[in-house]
This record gives C-alpha cells, structure tokens and sequence, in this order.
C-alpha cells in the first residue's frame, strides 16, 4: 500500500471522526445557538400577534426556510431536531452536487482528495443546526449547478431557472443576494470581457438579465405570497423589518473604521484558507483568455468557479457593512464574524478542483504559498490589535481561539492560536516546496477542524448539560400550565427567553429582570408565572408548583396545584 493511499485513509478517518462528532448533536432537544435558530422557529410557527408578548425575537420573514419549518410541523416530525435533519442533509447534499459536478473526469484518487477537503471543513457547526445555514448551501449548490450546466449551452433557460432558484436562495437568508448579484456580473463580465467580440452574446445579454431580473422577483414574490410572509416592497421582498431597521438606524462614528478594520481580518482570512483555489483559479481563467487573444470562454466550472469568488468579495463587504451598523453594540464589535463567509471555502475548492491537483510551476507555487502567509500574517495582526474569534461565531477559524476574560474566558491552556499558525506556516511551505496544493489544503483543513473541533466540545460539554436540564423543565412545566390566563416570563437573559418562550410554545408575556422589572398590571393579570432561576417574582401571594433546575412555574396562591419544595 503506497503512503499516500495511508495518507488518504488516516485524512478519511480523522474526518469522519469531526462529521461524527457534529453528527452527535443533531438529536439535542435544544437548540444551541438560542437567539437566531430560536428566532426562525418562533417567527416560522407563531403568527405575529402571539409573537407580539415577545418583541425581543427579531422581525424576520425568510419564506422559504419558514416553508420547511412549517412543513415539518404539518408532517408531525419533531420541529428542532427534524430542522437540523434536514439542514445537515442539504449541507452535504451540497457538498455532493459540487463535487460531482467538479472532479468528472479526474483520476479517483484526485476525486477522493477533494471530497476530503470538503467534508475536512468543519462548518458542520452550523450547517448541522436550525440557523438555515446547511439549507443555504444546499440550494446555494442548485444555483452552481445550473449555472455551470446551462449558462454556456441554454443561456436563457439558466437566466430563467437561475433566477427562480436565486430568488429561493434569498429568502433562505437575505445575504444570498451576494451571489444573485455575483451570478448577474458573471454574465456581463462573461460578454463584455472574456469575449467582447460576440455580437450574439451582446444581443442576448439584456434580454438575459431581464429574463433572470423578472424570475427573481416573480417567483420571490410568490413565495412569499405563499409563505404569507408580509414585504414591505416587491422589490425588497427578502428585506425583512429587522434587517431594513439595522440599516436605518444611525451609525457610531467609528463606523467605518471597525469595518475597515473586521473587513481586514476577514480578507486575511480568506487569503489563508482559499488563497490558493483563488489564485490558481483566476490565474487558469487570465492564462485561458490570453491564449485565445482575448476571445476565452470559459467552461461550466469555471463559470461557477468566478461566480463564487465574486459571491466571496461581496459576502465581505456586506458582512463589513454589518459590522459598520453594529459598531455600537458592545456585544457585536471586534469579532470575527466567520459564519457569514466561511460556507464558501470549501465550495471554491471544489470549483477550482482540476488545476488543484495538476502539478504547478515554481512560480505560481510560490504565488499561493505567498497569499497564504500574507492571509496569516494580516490575521495574525488583527488578533494582536484586538480581533476576537469565537465559538458562536467561527468554524475553522475558531482554531486561532484566544481566552478573552470578559466575552469568551473558556479556561483552556491549550495554545489554540500558535498550534493553528502553525498548520498554516506548514500548509504554505508544502504549497511552495512540494507543489501539492491539494495536499496542503487537506492537511491545514484537518489541522484546524481537529483543533477547533475539540474547542467545540470545551465549549459545548456545559451548555449540553443545561440545554438537557431546561428541555426537562419545559415539558414539566408545559403540562403544570393552567389552561386559561395570561403567562408572564420573568427572564434574566435574552438567549433563555427566547428558548422558553419557544418551549411554551409563544403563549407567555416576557418580561427582563432578576425578579421583574415586570410591569404591575401584568403580574397582577397573570394566572402564572414562569421565572428563570430561583427567584420568587413580586407581588403575590404566589404558590410555587414546580421547581427545575432552570426554571420554575408559580401559580397564584388560592388556584389548584401542589406546592414545590
């Protein structure tokens, strides 16, 4: 057996380890990340009168992952866990519709290094929960796979089809318009560039951008419609109320600034973990067009291959443009935000998959292993200056971990950041001394999933403990409730609210404070009252009639009901 065959089997077996693991949590009762896969299940269930008792839960209208919700709950599957069944199974689904799509033609061991490289990428973290992110990149793959099939050959069946499926995208997640817009610049860039001199193309190209402009926002619209999901505008129609806020609401003066400053370390990042695909990319489709003088054009892949390097540059300015807004929130600022990016590198690998495994010459060798040690130096620095990377919020980069006493102290000694440069440095130097760039991106990505996986479970070992602890007491509290009156939740923190209000299914009235600051008249109309933590709500008299470990339910002294310890 030949030593890369070894290699490939140990790659195979610590990655199906990382997938174990991620798999592991797919039946959790609770979600992980409370405030923003609450939100969806809440808004997806709940009609906005009930939703009302809880304004904390953001205004969004994401029709289509909405549809899937309800779907589930119609079907009787178990709305949390069927949630993340369905966002891991388009996650890889994805995954396996890029890849195919690919490496047709290369050799299998080539094939089996690039499938690695994929599942190597640890953003299980997300795509394997209710945050919609695997969905997104299920369809997100729908969306490359007509592009890259029909965009040459039926140009205007894919302006048709691409615009049906880009509409479907946004309202998966608005930030999908990176990639509608990434897609439209591809077909002018694709006529106006890479072959000016077609007089067919030039003809056909606004009739294309209005063909996909009108499916766009037809079928947006209708799913919408279908969804009963209110749009502000038919032309913002993926725009929900929370994000048009956001972008309304006045800007810190060192707006701009943070922004530079997290678009900063998110192009470093990138450099870093796609710098290579990037680079050989561009430089396969520049080396095309200078052979055919100016007249290139390029194949499926690479089509697809352009679109999501431009769907990358305009995901960094967005999520930029959001750290702008957020500058004022103490909570939002100086942290890396890799969630919102990090779905595309394993997808760009795949797109640039054949000249990845083709031998390359000194100088391009050397021109990648370059961008991947400016990447790390420009990430490195920024973590010097006071970036901040963590759980909630990063999945490979989660690696480059470092305590932060205040926001994000998880009491490890391990030296996550210094462990995960080092994967980089090496990754680098296979790049420019052995010319395996495939090989090199394999190893970096097992690297810094094996470290940021373990972090995971650091992190993660405690919170399972009291998401398990707070399902028990929903559903003893669920069926203590009375069946009448108003539920008032006296709640600490905004992450529990919105899991028991999710729990109680959006019946109670919430309110925030140790022990209140709950509003008299509610108090004094509520048949019950659910609080979080041992404390005794005010007023009263109150019989206590459960106690959990998380939560307990108070009834008013003269109704029916045991008393709790």
């Amino acid at each position: 057996m030949s030593i890369q065959r070894i290699g490939l089997i140990a790659a195979a077996a610590v990655t199906l380890a990382i997938l174990g693991f991620y798999a592991s949590r797919l039946a959790m009762p609770q979600p992980i990340f409370a405030g923003d896969e609450a939100t969806y299940l809440i808004r997806a269930m709940y009609a906005p009168a009930q939703v009302a008792r809880y304004p904390a839960v953001a205004a969004v209208s994401n029709g289509l992952d909405f549809s899937v919700i309800r779907a589930l709950y119609y079907l009787g599957a178990p709305l949390v866990v069927g949630d993340r069944m369905v966002n891991a199974a388009a996650y890889l689904a994805g995954l396996l519709l890029v890849w195919q799509a690919s490496v047709r033609g290369l050799p299998r061991r080539d094939q089996a290094t690039m499938a690695l490289i994929a599942l190597a990428f640890p953003y299980y973290r997300f795509a394997f929960s209710d945050l919609a992110e695997g969905l997104f990149v299920g369809v997100l793959a729908l969306f490359c796979l007509a592009t890259g099939r029909w965009m040459r050959s039926r140009p205007m069946v894919h302006a048709a089809v691409a615009g049906a499926i880009g509409a479907a995208l946004v309202l998966v997640k608005p930030t999908g318009i990176a990639e509608v817009g990434a897609l439209a610049t591809v077909m002018i860039l694709d006529t106006a560039v890479l072959d000016p001199r077609d007089a067919t193309a030039w003809r056909r190209l606004p009739l294309r951008l209005a063909l996909f402009a009108t499916a766009f926002f037809t079928v947006g619209n209708l799913i919408q419609w279908a969804a009963e999901e209110h749009s502000a505008s038919a032309w913002t129609f993926f725009v929900g109320a929370f994000y048009g806020a956001a972008l309304g609401q006045a800007r810190a003066s060192e707006g701009w600034a943070m922004a530079a400053f997290g678009l900063a370390a998110m192009v470093s990042s990138v450099a870093l973990l796609a710098g290579a695909p990037l680079t050989i990319g561009l430089a396969e489709v520049w080396s095309g067009w200078r052979a055919q003088s100016g007249r290139f054009k390029p194949d499926g892949r690479q089509l697809v291959f352009l679109m999501l390097a431009l769907s990358m540059a305009a995901t960094l300015a967005m999520t930029a443009l959001f750290v702008r807004e957020v500058t004022g929130d103490p909570h939002e600022i100086q942290h890396l935000f890799g969630r919102y990016f990090e779905f595309l590198i394993p997808l760009l690998w795949l797109a640039a998959a054949p000249p990845l495994v083709r031998p390359l010459g000194g100088r391009l060798a050397f021109a990648c292993a370059g961008v991947m040690l400016a990447g790390l130096a420009g990430l490195l620095a920024c973590f010097r200056a006071g970036e901040t990377v963590f759980p909630w919020d990063a999945a490979s980069l989660l690696a480059f971990f470092h305590p932060d006493p205040v926001r994000a102290n998880l009491g490890t000694s391990i030296p996550y950041q210094a462990l995960a440069a080092a994967a980089g440095v090496a990754a680098a130097a296979i790049v420019a001394l052995r010319r395996r760039v495939a090989a090199a991106g394999l190893g970096l990505f097992l690297a810094l999933g094996v470290l940021s996986t373990y972090l995971d479970h650091s992190w993660l070992g405690p919170l399972v403990a009291e998401r398990a602890a707070l399902d028990r007491d929903l559903h003893e509290i669920h069926a203590a409730l009375p069946p009448q009156g108003d539920i008032l939740l006296l709640a600490k923190e905004v992450n529990e609210a919105h899991l028991v209000f999710l729990g109680l299914e959006a019946r109670p009235w919430v309110e925030f404070g140790p022990s209140g600051p709950a509003a008299a008249y509610a108090l004094a109309t509520s048949a019950a009252v659910v609080v979080t933590g041992p404390e005794t709500p005010p007023g009263g008299p109150w019989r206590r009639t459960v106690k959990g470990e998380r939560l307990s339910l108070f009834r008013r002294a003269d109704s029916a009901g045991s008393t709790a310890p």
